[in-house]
């Protein structure tokens, strides 16, 4: 049976689960496929979108096809945890997807990397094993459930409310234009942008330099893996503090506006 290019698709859903899936035409008797991640448990195979059962051996699975159908396979790739990370094999040299959520951090990939791009806020990577991929996921705060409900203010305790928050109000914004009048004193206004640590950091990095500075450099003297760097940097393209220009077949990142840091 003649095996077409299989393009496998790695997502790393919010909760870090990563599933691994697939889907193509065949043609012949039996497929033998090589998957290219150790299953954790069991794979689920729709052969023309019907269950099927199959023969696993590792990563070695032979489907039955007889004749053309359509394969489709999704199953959830064993890990294993280092230093906190959650970190995946690929052992073949297919060509591998990688779709990462915003929440999503990637520490470190051996994989090769053949082309980056942001869809819907998700970074999609297209590579090609063997490698490896290292990742964590980014803990939102816990909101605290409210049981019961609240009981109504009295008439003086509403009001009483009300002044509170009107002087809270007075104060934080007095507290904001004499903030604001002292950055502009210092060469321009000051905007707050809630950014991260490493986004501050590679401000700071691209200033110590001159206003400007390549991907490639930020990377290598930060310890940001390369696709972290790539994807704060159009984090803070967007914002309008950096621009992105090609010179020589890299990327300068260059300031545009600084934040209030």
């Amino acid at each position: 049976m003649l095996i077409p290019l299989l393009v496998w698709v790695l997502t790393i859903f919010n909760n870090g689960t990563p599933v691994i899936s697939m889907s193509t035409t065949l043609t012949g008797g039996f497929a033998n496929l090589t998957l290219p991640a150790t299953p954790q448990s069991y794979v689920l195979l729709y052969v023309n979108d019907t269950p099927m059962p199959y023969i696993l051996n590792n990563t070695y699975i032979i489907i039955p096809v007889f004749g053309t159908a359509n394969v489709t396979i999704t199953y959830i790739p064993r890990v294993y945890i280092i230093n906190g990370f959650i970190g995946i094999n690929i052992t073949t040299n297919d060509v591998v997807k990688v779709i990462v959520p915003s929440d999503a951090l990637i520490y470190n990939i051996t994989l090769s990397i053949m082309n980056m791009s942001m869809v819907n806020k998700e970074l999609v990577l297209l590579t090609r094993g063997p490698g490896t991929i290292l990742y964590t996921v980014m803990t939102k705060p816990a909101t605290s459930a409210v049981m019961g409900k609240p009981s109504p203010l009295g008439p003086y305790q509403g009001l009483f409310l009300a002044i509170v928050i009107i002087l809270i109000t007075v104060v934080v914004s007095s507290i904001m234009v004499l903030v604001l009048r002292r950055r502009g004193g210092r060469g321009g206004l000051g905007i707050t942008y809630g950014l991260s640590d490493h986004e501050l950091s590679i401000i700071r990095y691209i200033e110590s330099r001159g206003g400007s500075a390549f991907e490639g450099d930020i990377s290598r003297d930060l310890g940001i893996p390369r696709t972290t760097v790539w994807r704060i940097v159009r984090r803070l393209e967007d914002l309008g503090i950096v621009e992105v220009r090609k010179v020589g077949g890299k990327n300068l990142v260059i300031i545009r506006r600084r934040p209030m840091v």
